[in-house]
């Protein structure tokens, strides 16, 4: 793992980039330009927080409950999950979700123009990683902080044989009330519902959350807006390279999970930009799969 003298050092740029120690002595991104405010850890390459000079509200939710330690994944904000979504795929007693959002990233590159930020992260295959995962990989993931936030994905198969993957950007969205919130765009969409044994609808107007909510949604378009009346906001979500959107809300599953209060799922959706299930990748010899994202706040009136 990098130190924080190294990154501030290579990476630092102006007071607007820095380098900082977190919760449990985790390095920290720290963004803050006239766009927008940022928080990034180094631990998942994870986004925890991004708010636009604009926004009164952060984008994301994050639990004041996260446990901040190597093996469990931060609660909140952007995790990635990587290279399978959900269970174990082989059933062999591994991680739910993958191990990409439970590792350190390298910090590679970081660029400051006009106020806007690109930061780059990596993460490649190691002797750690092939006890969970064969293959031999890397991860690139670029972050670009600005008016709006665009983040990017490039997996690259460094192997001899072709893998297959799945992913997803499980991203945790504020809002003030789930029981006014609503998921515009995917009205005809055809979906798969975890909590019924995976028993497949279709999806019939806005998408709501009335109790525990978990759908893939399949061949889904490209763009969705969380529409938030008590925050009086709209979330635009619009991504590439991705076939799924993932709804999913606990409800009062939350009491369950030790780093979530039991009311927190009152504050958050999370619309899931995904290949996942029947939508995974398989990534050939040398070849790159690429997928990105972008989030954009507006008002709604």
């Amino acid at each position: 793992m990098q130190d924080l003298n190294t990154l501030n050092r290579l990476f630092a740029r102006e007071d607007k980039v820095n380098f900082v120690e977190g919760p449990s002595g985790m390095p920290l991104i720290e963004v803050a330009t006239a766009q927008a405010q940022a928080t990034v850890a180094l631990y998942g390459g994870q986004l925890l927080s991004y708010k636009p000079a604009r926004a009164e509200h952060d984008l994301f939710y994050l639990s004041d409950k996260a446990q901040y330690q190597q093996g469990k994944a931060i609660r909140g904000g952007a995790p990635l999950c990587w290279p399978w979504f959900g269970d174990d795929p082989g059933d062999l007693g591994r991680q739910a979700h993958g191990f990409a959002r439970n590792l350190f990233w390298d910090v590679l590159d970081s660029q400051l123009h006009d106020d806007n930020v690109e930061i780059t992260l990596g993460l490649e295959s190691t002797a750690t990683s092939k006890q969970w995962w064969p293959s031999e990989f890397r991860l690139r993931k670029k972050i670009h902080i600005g008016e709006q936030l665009n983040i990017s994905l490039t997996t690259e198969n460094k192997g001899d044989i072709p893998f297959s993957m799945s992913k997803a950007l499980h991203s945790y969205f504020r809002v003030g009330d789930i029981t006014q919130a609503r998921v515009a765009g995917l009205d005809g969409v055809d979906y798969l519902d975890k909590t019924l044994d995976y028993a497949k609808h279709k999806q019939s107007g806005d998408v709501t959350a009335e109790g525990e909510t978990d759908r893939v949604y399949l061949n889904a378009p490209t763009r969705v807006a969380i529409v938030d009346p008590a925050l009086r906001r709209r979330i635009e979500i619009e991504h590439q390279g991705a076939d799924n959107f993932v709804v999913w809300n606990p409800w009062d599953k939350a009491a369950e999970l030790k780093d979530m209060s039991a009311e927190d799922y009152e504050q958050f959706i999370c619309v899931e930009t995904a290949n996942a299930i029947a939508n995974s990748v398989i990534v050939a010899p040398g070849a790159m799969h690429h997928m990105q994202v972008s989030y954009r706040i507006s008002p709604e009136t």
